[in-house]
């Protein structure tokens, strides 16, 4: 059984087809993500690479999406005015762009990821929901391992890859705990840690290489609850889960009271 996204292709050259086989031996991060099958099992895949260049690929492509429409897919074009978005990749096709164009579809596809350990009749609003903001895909990655191994709780994992995004999701929900990188592109962690205390005052644990004392300081003026510096310790992981939860249960039981 696979538990990965399904990856296929349409219409692509051949020297694509060895590029697309490749970034899985250079990228082994891809592996737990996606599994590549050929254009003959296509009804089958979630994500699809296609040559938007090619009419017969695009039929089928718009027919598969029909049919499917969590299908997710990648186009590859020669006509540079249509590149640009995150779905689509001018050749010729870069290794490193096609990777990143990958990592993209795992983000956005690896929201609301929950935990082995719930039981199927429990209701989500009883698990613990995570956002884990960090610009790296593989600390993401690392994050998602780790917090799911840890937890002896239902959790809800959902990931952002900018400081933007980050508080675009804590305006829209409720998370009971996140984990905050300092060094971002764009707005630094610092900064979205004093917009998310603003709002709705959720559980702040800063993750990041930074160690010194001033900039311990510098998170403690920002607001966060915690500082953890990168690798993280399981214990020390597992000591947020655990403050976070007992905090979530203690609001809940004020809600409670307050009925």
């Amino acid at each position: 059984m696979h538990d990965g996204n399904y990856l296929s292709f349409l219409g692509l050259t051949e020297l694509e087809i060895k590029v697309l086989k490749s970034i899985f031996t250079l990228a082994p991060k891809l592996k737990e993500n996606f599994l590549l099958i050929p254009p003959e099992q296509i009804e089958r895949a979630d994500v699809i690479l296609v040559n938007g260049d090619d009419p017969a690929a695009i039929r089928t492509w718009t027919e598969l999406r029909q049919d499917n429409q969590l299908l997710a897919s990648l186009m590859l074009t020669d006509n540079a005015d249509l590149t640009g978005g995150d779905n689509t990749i001018q050749r010729p096709i870069r290794v490193q762009k096609l990777i990143a164009a990958l990592e993209n579809i795992v983000d956005s596809t690896s929201v609301d990821i929950t935990t082995t350990n719930i039981d199927q009749g429990e209701e989500k609003s009883a698990a613990l929901d995570i956002l884990v903001v960090d610009d790296s895909f593989p600390v993401r990655k690392y994050m998602q391992h780790k917090l799911e191994e840890l937890a002896r709780f239902p959790i809800n994992i959902s990931f952002a890859a900018n400081g933007e995004e980050a508080i675009h999701k804590a305006a829209q929900h409720d998370y009971g705990l996140i984990f905050l990188d300092v060094m971002m592109e764009g707005m630094d962690g610092y900064k979205v840690c004093k917009h998310i205390k603003a709002g709705r005052g959720a559980y702040v644990v800063m993750l990041t290489s930074k160690k010194s004392p001033f900039d311990k300081v510098r998170g403690t003026m920002s607001g966060c609850d915690a500082y953890v510096t990168k690798p993280p310790a399981d214990e020390r992981l597992a000591e947020e889960l655990n403050k976070s939860v007992a905090r979530r249960t203690a609001q809940f039981a004020q809600v409670a009271q307050a009925r």
